[in-house]
């Protein structure tokens, strides 16, 4: 009761006092979940406070436009005042946007949602809990006709834990995982068998824990039924969404992987008295092994819901056979070969990948201290290990510090607020542009300034613009593509332009000083040079950013070369009659800064190096070309400041070319997951390789090297494998997120100055961009320390400003923006929570969306 009274007269008033406790600087939003526009934002500048009425017991919460100086005098004719009556219905709960707190309620009778953000720097988070107590109290003594301190605290708490549970429950009813991202998660059980999981000898019978206001995921009808390849024992845990940690649903089961056919595994769990699951074992299981902790987390994909499952192993050696019996059952089935045909070196790789605690790697000397490293708050890896694995989501004190902290000053709040959208139509025919529109009702002003930096700009536009297509054939154009959608992002270092492909379009777009991205022209139609209308695959900036090499997945046996000056494809390269290239490469890292000719291609048993100027149907350089006699399945490769390659393959192996023309340095082992992109830091020093559901970072430093060579250089020993450091998102906050993992490739932010300045790995998945800051994961040996933002539709593509990693281009189907990197914050349940609209799509924070391309 002392900390109910512990307000005093700061928060109840007197009755000379009506406006019993007031937040003085915020901005209020009117939430429309079921609308198209489901944010509008009714007051920049607004106090939020609670007033007595005249009738006993009674309370209004206000929210009061606050008015510039000189506008007093609108007050009789502006909307500027919002009463709420408090009571239990109002389900007054705290939240967060943008990373900023606040608080959000619920008008019943009018069947709208209110959101109230504060400054963060001028009210904190004491003095939001201090407020929503103050509601709280109101609320109990509406409902009691009673003063508040004839209520006992565990009263008053319980009115602010229901409205939290209210909340909750209704947010993860609308998490629904959708019907193709739940059949790539889930597979058809085998046909029923009466056997039920294997249970090891010794198993106890345990009466299983419900956790409380948690749903388990239906008991499956039929385990899988096979030859048990492993049998554990352990505890077994299921996150709870709500509390945001882990709790026990049974102190015994009994773990088994069974392989119900060749190469294929299913994963049983079960005690003596309930099935609790039965699945496929495959990627989107999303699986993380910790040795400290002897527990192996995963998710678990049902009835269009995510779950997160743990199992901690009775003892080490049921930990150690379960670790080494899953990664078996993964690496047979991604490779479809037996495990026992992998060497001994490259067993132990895969086991160290597959394990989310291996050694941390090493941070370079000329890094210096650190400090950076433990900026965050994060804590050194011997510390974050004492924390309990199972409480995962970090508190919102702790994000309001992180985002405090990040945000720069002099950066306006209406900035923050439309998050830098520009959207346009394409150009007009005939009409040359450089002109940016920015497209946001709520801020005119910024508009107005946006058009005229952007008209200032265009008088020395560099002469990037295009010129577009024949007037009687654009109307049919726009038609034509109207389905078409943004697919590709190229980031130049010249002019300050990015290129995002749409269709046939390519939309061209200008980065300002601010850190800003406006549009700019678009390239109207993509012609190969016989007239052909085609979509580029692929977009490479070459030759000082004058020009776009492109590729035509039809016709991979060919690249063509865009003058940018023009808009028009100006040459078409037959790299070989009987080689398809599926990827190119910059012959080095920042050769789009050089006037240089050549390029690097990739076909999938072939590297080379391509030479426009050998003209005729075979551009391939014959001395500098490895191919390899079976099928390698390459899809990707990257380059180093000095032309050393590191090249992917579906197969999910990874080699490492000191040049082109020879064999590969280095050969590290498939993990199973195909390698869906590659990027290297300009020195060789490390590689990031995107798979589907993880990354996977690699110091290609070889260890007791005397000259410090890397694995592009010279092999590694045979016992001496590099261990890898797998980046993933944790089984927790998938279940927020609602569905499976499927990254974009990621890459590090580009720095010609040196591998000093790569510090920080992006990439996305659905609607979230995730960083990794990239000497935390090695000061840390943290691969699930991120930071992340949710954006209103799927991210498609998404690459670092060149030269720095301050900004973050992110290219959505129909929209490209601008983030800073201060913005992303770390993951908390509400910022992971995707909520659909009712317009079909991903729920828009935005107080504005156009369905204009780019």
């Amino acid at each position: 009761m002392n900390a109910l009274k512990s307000l005093g007269k700061l928060v109840w008033g007197g009755k000379d006092c009506p406006e019993m406790f007031k937040l003085s600087s915020g901005v209020l939003y009117e939430l429309r979940p079921t609308a198209k526009v489901v944010r509008k934002c009714l007051y920049k500048d607004c106090e939020l406070s609670i007033r007595q009425t005249t009738v006993a017991h009674q309370y209004q919460l206000i929210a009061t436009c606050v008015l510039d100086e000189g506008e007093d005098d609108l007050n009789d004719v502006l909307d500027d005042e919002r009463a709420f009556l408090i009571g239990t219905e109002l389900r007054f709960v705290s939240t967060t946007f943008e990373g900023a707190g606040g608080f959000r309620w619920q008008d019943e009778s009018a069947g709208l949602e209110y959101e109230y953000i504060v400054d963060t720097k001028l009210i904190n988070k004491p003095t939001r809990d201090a407020f929503a107590l103050a509601v709280a109290r109101c609320a109990w003594e509406r409902a009691n006709s009673k003063p508040y301190t004839q209520a006992a605290e565990k009263d008053i708490t319980r009115i602010i834990q229901q409205a939290e549970d209210e909340d909750i429950d209704r947010m993860l009813e609308q998490v629904k995982i959708e019907d193709e991202d739940l059949g790539a998660a889930t597979a058809v059980r085998p046909k029923p068998s009466a056997a039920k999981a294997s249970t090891p000898k010794g198993a106890a019978t345990a009466a299983a824990v419900v956790p409380p206001k948690w749903e388990l995921p239906p008991e499956p009808s039929e385990m899988a039924d096979g030859e048990a390849i492993v049998s554990t024992l352990g505890e077994l845990y299921l996150f709870d969404a709500r509390n945001g940690e882990f709790v026990q649903v049974a102190k015994e089961v009994a773990l088994s992987v069974v392989e119900t056919e060749a190469y294929t595994y299913w994963m049983n769990v079960a005690s003596n008295e309930r099935s609790y699951s039965s699945q496929l074992i495959e990627p989107e299981m999303n699986a993380v092994f910790n040795h400290d902790h002897g527990s192996l987390i995963w998710n678990y994909f049902d009835d269009n819901r995510a779950y997160s499952f743990s199992v901690v192993a009775a003892d080490s050696k049921h930990y150690e056979a379960l670790h080494q019996g899953m990664t078996r059952a993964a690496y047979e089935t991604l490779n479809r070969e037996p495990w026992a045909k992998a060497t001994v070196s490259s067993q132990d790789y895969i086991l160290d990948a597959y394990e989310e605690d291996a050694d941390m790697l090493p941070v370079p000397d000329s890094w210096g201290s650190d400090d950076e490293v433990l900026s965050d708050g994060e804590q050194p890896a011997a510390e974050s290990h004492s924390k309990s694995e199972h409480q995962i989501v970090e508190s919102e004190e702790d994000d309001d510090s992180d985002n405090d902290s990040s945000s720069s000053s002099s950066e306006s709040e209406e900035e923050d607020e439309i998050d830098q959208i520009f959207r346009k139509e394409p150009v007009p025919q005939g009409v040359k542009t450089t002109k940016a529109e920015v497209d946001d009702s709520s801020s005119e002003e910024s508009e107005s300034e946006s058009e005229s930096e952007s008209e200032s700009e265009s008088e020395d536009s560099d002469g990037q613009s295009a010129v577009s297509g024949d007037s009687d054939t654009e109307g049919a154009k726009r038609l034509a593509d109207a389905s078409a959608v943004n697919s590709k992002l190229a980031v130049g270092y010249k002019h300050g332009r990015s290129f995002v492909v749409r269709g046939s379009q390519i939309g061209v777009f200008k980065h300002t000083d601010g850190d800003d991205i406006v549009f700019d022209t678009t390239i109207n139609r993509v012609d190969d040079t016989h007239g052909r209308e085609f979509t580029p695959s692929s977009v490479l900036l070459h030759e000082q950013d004058s020009t776009l090499v492109l590729m035509d997945k039809q016709r991979p046996n060919d690249l063509y070369k865009m003058d940018l000056e023009y808009g028009k494809v100006v040459e078409e390269w037959r790299v070989h009659e009987d080689v398809p290239t599926v990827a190119v490469a910059p012959n080095t890292k920042f050769s789009q800064m050089t006037g240089e000719k050549t390029l690097v291609g990739l076909s999938h048993n072939m590297l080379y190096r391509i030479d426009p100027r050998l003209g005729g149907n075979n551009q391939i350089v014959q001395n500098e070309q490895q191919a390899y006699t079976t099928k390698s399945d390459f899809t990707s490769a990257a380059t180093t400041d000095s032309g050393a390659v590191a090249v992917g393959s579906a197969k999910g192996d990874i080699r490492l070319f000191d040049r082109l023309g020879v064999r590969a340095k280095t050969a590290l082992p498939a993990l199973g997951e195909a390698i869906l992109g590659i990027d290297v830091t300009s020195d060789g020093r490390y590689v990031v390789a995107t798979c589907k559901t993880y990354l996977l970072l690699i110091d290609t430093k070889v260890p007791d090297d005397s000259a410090g060579r890397t694995g592009f250089q010279r092999s590694f020993p045979q016992a001496q494998k590099p261990a890898p450091k797998r980046l993933q998102l944790k089984p927790e906050h998938v279940v927020y997120m609602g569905a499976p993992i499927a990254f974009t490739p990621a890459k590090f932010n580009q720095s010609p100055d040196g591998n000093s300045s790569e510090k920080t790995i992006v990439t996305s998945t659905g609607p979230f961009v995730i960083t990794w800051n990239l000497r935390r994961v090695l000061g840390t040996g943290r691969g699930d320390a991120y930071h992340i933002k949710q954006y209103p539709d799927v991210v498609v593509a998404d690459n670092f400003r060149f030269g720095q990693d301050k900004s973050i281009v992110v290219t959505l189907p129909n929209d490209v923006q601008s983030v800073r990197r201060s913005q992303l914050a770390k993951p908390t349940r509400e910022s992971l929570m995707v909520r659909p609209s009712g317009a079909g799509g991903l729920l828009s924070p935005r107080d504005s969306i156009v369905d204009a391309p780019y």
